[in-house]
């Protein structure tokens, strides 16, 4: 069998008011031709369909366009998963009428016996050629639920791993009843946090954060993910939630294919796109990665102030055709307005290069130790909230960020400001 691996598509996200519809329209356009050229019977989409739980109605218009344009294509079989920033109500409220067309949505857990989450793809001869386990994003509250009164009282950590696990066991003895011995594979599906992930993710701080708000805590920390040991014995699992291509545990049988879009600077520099996947006869695993057509160009800029500039005339210079959207990622200079510095080469950019995010590059030494009497109000918008509260601190206190008391003090305070503001 052969089927293509995509999730986190996000439709209507507009990363710094940027219109991507034209983005949106080519992705699905190049998607079906891959689908039609490598004669996919199934497209499984893992999650985050859309980028809120209240999506446009242009959002919604591409969703129903791109799974209609599929009813002639070999795509026999779609398979939809809700997200965390899916409305599983909205996701559920077409599925019996995508269900004729032979697309199967599982928004949410509530309400469904697991022997509905499990469903038989056909290939194109209408012979079955595997078996799919689809389980969409779960809430505390229903990992909760599966377990017993004693159970519900443990801490998150364990509560991922107890009730994942379950979820997973249960799923796995509804998909051998549906198999009935036949010599066909199991595929499942997952939209969650797993621990021990390559990539980027692992080379970062558990305070910090990524450009589309992900909180690296809940990736690298215990609390929310799961561990490699609870997913079954299948022969693939396709997981979404995490915006690049990873492996989970170095199994190639257990994977993310990572968003077809660049969700914020700090990731446009990686590769995107779904993963083509193919289990043959002995139930060999080959996972072909297919790079996401580049409609539009993103690019972070981080040099210094007057590297930067000089990189803005090339670029002038270079033209093209193809819109491009630029972040300036740079170090704050002592008495230097950034957005003045730069203001005549920017304003003579091409029509089709733009700056839309302004960002001051992290540095393990404050940029101050007097506060913010060095920065100007429209330079101050471009600190995140750990920089400014790490001044606020320093500032407060009078110390200086390299001597032993400036770093307790940030020890014994940047923690807990770290946490509430996450949870704000």
């Amino acid at each position: 069998m052969r089927f293509i691996h995509t999730a986190d598509w996000h439709l209507g996200n507009q990363m710094h008011d940027i219109d991507r519809k034209e983005e949106y329209e080519a992705f699905f356009r190049f998607l079906k031709t891959k689908i039609v050229e490598k004669e996919a019977e199934s497209l499984i989409v893992a999650g985050d369909v859309f980028d809120t739980v209240n999506p446009s109605l242009e959002a919604r218009r591409l969703y129903y366009t791109f799974l209609a344009s599929l009813v002639e294509s070999p795509c026999k079989n779609v398979i939809i998963v809700g997200g965390n920033h899916d409305s599983s109500a909205l996701l559920d409220s077409a599925k019996e009428l995508l269900e004729v067309l032979n697309i199967r949505v599982v928004g949410s857990i509530s309400n469904l016996s697991f022997s509905e989450m499990c469903f038989e793809l056909k290939n194109s001869k209408g012979e079955v050629s595997g078996i799919c386990m689809a389980l969409p994003f779960v809430r505390e509250l229903e990992l909760r639920n599966l377990l017993d009164e004693k159970s519900k009282k443990i801490e998150d950590a364990d509560l991922y791993s107890l009730s994942y696990k379950k979820l997973y066991d249960v799923l796995f003895a509804e998909a051998e009843k549906l198999r009935a011995g036949r010599n066909i594979p199991l595929i499942a599906t997952g939209h969650l946090y797993a621990s021990d992930l390559d990539g980027r993710l692992s080379e970062k701080k558990s305070s910090e954060k990524t450009d589309d708000g992900m909180k690296v805590l809940d990736v690298l920390g215990t609390l929310g993910a799961v561990p490699p040991s609870v997913f079954p014995k299948v022969d693939y699992v396709a997981l979404g939630h995490i915006h690049y291509a990873t492996m989970v545990a170095k199994n190639p049988s257990v994977r993310y294919s990572g968003s077809p879009f660049v969700m914020g600077f700090d990731e446009a520099n990686l590769s995107h796109g779904f993963l083509c996947v193919t289990i043959d006869e002995k139930k060999s695993l080959s996972v072909e990665k297919i790079e996401s057509p580049h409609t539009f160009i993103y690019r972070r800029i981080s040099l210094s102030l007057s590297e930067i500039k000089n990189e803005l005339e090339r670029l002038k210079k270079i033209g093209g055709d193809k819109k491009t959207f630029l972040e300036l990622y740079y170090k704050k200079e002592i008495g230097v307005n950034a957005q003045e510095y730069l203001d005549e080469e920017i304003r003579s950019l091409p029509e089709n290069i733009s700056v839309v995010s302004w960002k001051i590059a992290e540095s393990e030494k404050s940029f101050f130790s007097s506060g913010f009497e060095n920065f100007d109000a429209s330079e101050i918008k471009n600190l995140d909230d750990k920089a400014v509260f790490t001044e606020l601190i320093l500032s407060k206190s009078g110390l200086e960020a390299e001597s032993e008391e400036g770093k307790a003090a940030l020890e014994k305070f940047l923690p807990l400001f770290m946490k509430i503001a996450g949870e704000a």
